[in-house]
């Protein structure tokens, strides 16, 4: 007879621990099935390919991290407050999280939805709002999976301080070994979410100004 399937809230909850496990290799199904005691054949079954599994999980996670966005906040705000969470949340799942590619990022609509919002109430056009999303998402995904990947190096900052640009390089490279729990943004992050800041509202006065 064959096995039962095993239901998907199970799979999804199994596979992203096993993802995070820093004992174990990447995931494949095999090492996915053992943890369910099932089959490969029944987790193919039930989730398809390796590609619709990380999807699935991607998708699942970010919907359930997704952020309220405080209603007092002003867009500013809104977006600095936005912008950290979704950075804490890459953080938090490095493994699973590596895998928001261009095909991916879809699963992050969810958890962008809150900030659109935000924007619209702040008498933001739809059609702006969903540009300073889609910038937004770019940029955090891109400058924390860089931040990701330097967490495992060290620099000597004291060897290159005469060296400006060198020196501010390494202070982002060490701001995980400052702050290992990701709270404190390293300085590149909040200069880049400020400048981007700066230009929207720049780009929402001018056309205030033509209208």
């Amino acid at each position: 007879m064959p096995r039962p399937l095993v239901d998907t809230e199970t799979i999804i909850t199994v596979a992203l621990d096993a993802m995070e496990d820093p004992r174990e290799g990447p995931l494949t199904a095999r090492r996915l099935a053992t943890r369910l005691k099932c089959s490969t054949r029944t987790l193919y079954q039930q989730m398809g390919k390796q590609e619709a599994l990380i999807s699935a999980l991607l998708n699942h996670y970010f919907v359930k991290k997704a952020p309220r966005v405080d209603s007092s906040l002003n867009w500013k705000d809104a977006i600095g407050a936005w912008a950290a969470a979704l950075r804490l949340a890459i953080l938090e799942r490095p493994n699973l999280s590596r895998h928001l590619s261009t095909e991916n990022r879809p699963a992050l609509i969810e958890f962008t939805r809150p900030l659109l919002a935000a924007l619209i109430a702040s008498e933001f056009s739809e059609a702006v709002a969903v540009e300073v999303c889609r910038s937004l998402v770019h940029v955090i995904v891109s400058l924390t999976l860089g931040e990701l990947e330097t967490q495992t190096h060290r620099y000597d900052e004291t060897a290159i301080e005469g060296d400006h640009l060198a020196r501010l390089l390494s202070t982002d490279a060490n701001a995980y070994e400052r702050s290992p729990g990701g709270t404190t943004p390293p300085p590149v992050f909040l200069q880049s979410i400020a400048w981007l800041i700066g230009g929207i509202e720049l780009q929402q006065q001018t056309q205030a100004a033509q209208t």
